[in-house]
């Protein structure tokens, strides 16, 4: 297999014969950009619930190290096989999709790690004959770069954490929404306001 020195080479040059560009830069330019790609793919199948299990373990599992992680505001796990399970069992039991706002890559220096952001809204369609419950969501993959046999590179993920804000959660929820941001979070304010300012008298 070929080394990773090796395989950033290869991207490296890739940029030359492009007038006074910089093959470094250029190669670097390149690399992210086809990361960027994996990582829309990847978001692309693991939050499309119409998509078939048998397609995770053909295009996402391979992308996953043995020690990767899975944290959200309810749950962590660890474990290639416990994600891929987990996976699967999401896209049996759900129904949601995801929209894409913003997707950046950013690598460590040396290029050998690096971080995929994610930001955008999963839409749940639980209940879609009623309404799609839109949940802001920002997702972080954690990955390391490896060589393949081709020649190039791919990620590794070895931490994938999804977060979204119960307040938003509930928020979203037709009526419920209207009583926590109209009547519960304005109250609160007052509320809280008002016992910091008699937290501060008696401590005068």
């Amino acid at each position: 297999m070929p080394t990773l020195r090796a395989a950033m080479t290869t991207a490296s040059t890739s940029g030359r014969g492009q007038g006074k560009s910089n093959p470094r830069r250029d190669g670097e330019r390149a690399l992210i950009q086809q990361l960027e790609e994996r990582f829309r793919r990847i978001t692309h199948l693991l939050y499309d619930t119409s998509v078939p299990a048998r397609v995770l373990d053909e295009e996402v599992v391979p992308f996953l190290a043995e020690d990767v992680t899975f944290t959200d505001p309810w749950q962590r796990g660890g474990g290639r096989e416990t994600y891929r399970r987990g996976a699967a069992g999401f896209h049996c039991m759900f129904s949601f999709d995801f929209d894409i706002f913003q997707l950046n890559v950013q690598l460590e220096e040396g290029h050998e790690k690096g971080r995929a952001i994610v930001d955008g809204v999963m839409n749940l369609k639980q209940f879609s004959w009623l309404y799609t419950y839109p949940l802001r969501t920002i997702l972080v993959f954690d990955f390391t770069l490896v060589g393949t046999p081709a020649g190039d590179v791919r990620p590794l993920i070895h931490a994938h954490e999804e977060m979204w804000s119960f307040g938003d959660m509930i928020a979203a929820v037709p009526g419920v929404g209207w009583v926590y941001t109209k009547l519960f979070r304005k109250g609160f304010s007052y509320g809280f306001l008002a016992a910091s300012a008699l937290c501060r008298r008696i401590r005068q």
